[in-house]
């Protein structure tokens, strides 16, 4: 008598193309997830967290995303948190300026923003504005919060939606 449930190849193949998703939105190399995942490493590819903490980056968990972490980080470290996450060597140094500036280097940093905004994190991106849909949590990110001011600053190149001087 056949049985009613899904057989194993039904869960192998719904497996499979739930990890082609997943490495596809993630933009990770579908063949490198699918690799680690049979030697039993993350499916994540990018660089791993302890090769970004031994450049100065200070990160936690995730799949090559730095997770919010506590304390402060240093102006050396913001650069090559820029650095990692695609951001110009060239304009690394600024960049740094610019989180010091808006936040101390405090990841976890919130203040209100004129507009009815907040500002979150290392550049702290406005919620109404440079930080538009994201969380606050998902802006806490340090890998997030330097891809979205990446991405706000067109590569580092300008920083007028940003109150600091001097930089």
């Amino acid at each position: 008598m056949p049985s009613k449930g899904i057989s194993g190849v039904g869960l192998a193949t719904l497996s499979v193309g739930g990890v082609l998703t997943w490495a596809g939105i993630r933009g990770y190399s579908i063949l490198k997830a699918v690799q680690n995942m049979i030697q039993g490493k993350p499916a994540a590819t990018g660089q791993s967290v302890s090769s970004l903490t031994a450049q100065g980056v200070q990160t936690a968990t995730g799949p090559g995303v730095a997770a919010p972490t506590a304390g402060t980080w240093t102006h050396d470290g913001l650069m090559k948190l820029w650095e990692s996450v695609g951001g110009p060597p060239g304009t690394a140094n600024n960049a740094a300026c610019h989180a010091i500036q808006e936040s101390s280097g405090n990841a976890s940093v919130t203040s209100p923003n004129p507009d009815g905004g907040i500002n979150v994190g290392l550049w702290q991106l406005d919620t109404k504005g440079k930080g538009a849909g994201y969380t606050v949590a998902q802006l806490q990110n340090p890998t997030i919060n330097a891809r979205v001011a990446l991405i706000g600053s067109s590569n580092g190149s300008d920083w007028s939606a940003w109150a600091t001087p001097g930089c």
